[in-house]
Order: C-alpha cells, then sequence, then structure tokens
C-alpha cells in the first residue's frame, strides 16, 4: 500500500475528528508516524477510528506494525495493545467494510497480542482477558466473511 493521496481522504473538511486526523497524518508514511505513536497512542488511535477508508486501511498496518516492532516507552505497551485490539473489534462491529479487505494483514497480530499479553504488560484487571478479546475478533471476523 502506498500513501494515501489527497482524494482519498475525501472531503476531510466537513468532519472535524477527520480534518485533525488529515492534519498529522496526511502524506507522512507509516514510518514517520511512528514517533507520533509513541508520542501518545490513544490519541492516535482516536484518530485511526474517524479516518475514511483508504486511509484508515493504510495507518492501521502502521499501527500494527509499531505494536509488533515492541519498541515502546514505558507503561506504553499495555495500552497500544489495547487500544489496537479495541479498534480492531469497533471496526468490524461499526464500520465492517473499513477493515475487512486487510484483516488477513491484522489478524497474525491481534493473536500474538493475545497469546503474548503479560509481555505488553497488560493487567487483566485493568485491561480484561485478550485472549478473549482476540476470540471476539475472530468469531466476528468468520461471521462477516462468511
Amino acid at each position: 500500500m502506498t500513501v494515501p493521496t489527497e482524494a482519498e481522504w475525501g472531503n476531510y473538511q466537513a468532519d472535524l475528528d477527520q480534518a485533525s486526523a488529515h492534519k498529522l497524518f496526511a502524506g507522512r508514511t507509516n514510518q514517520e508516524m511512528l514517533p507520533h505513536f509513541r508520542s501518545n497512542v490513544i490519541e492516535r488511535t482516536d484518530e485511526l477510528w474517524w479516518m475514511p477508508e483508504v486511509p484508515f486501511r493504510y495507518y492501521v498496518l502502521g499501527f500494527r506494525d509499531f505494536l509488533m516492532a515492541g519498541e515502546f516507552r514505558q507503561l506504553e505497551a499495555p495500552d497500544a495493545a489495547n487500544c489496537f485490539l479495541g479498534l480492531v473489534q469497533e471496526k468490524l462491529e461499526k464500520e465492517p467494510a473499513y477493515i475487512l479487505p486487510i484483516m488477513d494483514q491484522l489478524l497474525p497480530a491481534v493473536r500474538h497480542i493475545a497469546t503474548n499479553q503479560s509481555s505488553f504488560e497488560a493487567s487483566e484487571s485493568i485491561y480484561g482477558n485478550f485472549l478473549k478479546k482476540a476470540a471476539r475478533i475472530e468469531e466476528l471476523y468468520e461471521t462477516l466473511n462468511s
């Protein structure tokens, strides 16, 4: 995938959330966005949620790569892992057309996070059970993909 074009961002000016995402992400590669994910992964996840389809697909793969690289600031890993799982699940539930075309590229990361919750230092009492979250994601994907 290539960096989304201005045309692929559509009429982002009509939506404040999309305009905010555009301001930070537009024209940047996923590599260029890594420091931004590191600086505030919760905020970046929110911006991903509001993006149009093509930019979302491109940048969520960058988010996946950020997670899989495992180069987190102190205390960032559990939020990053939880945000990713939550974003994937919500997109499957509410806007499946956005995420279904790239789910095969996201599922290995979902499974890795789920089976390595302790390496993300994500307390189950705070973040819930990642295996259960991944199972829900897999269930949604199977239902939508059949």
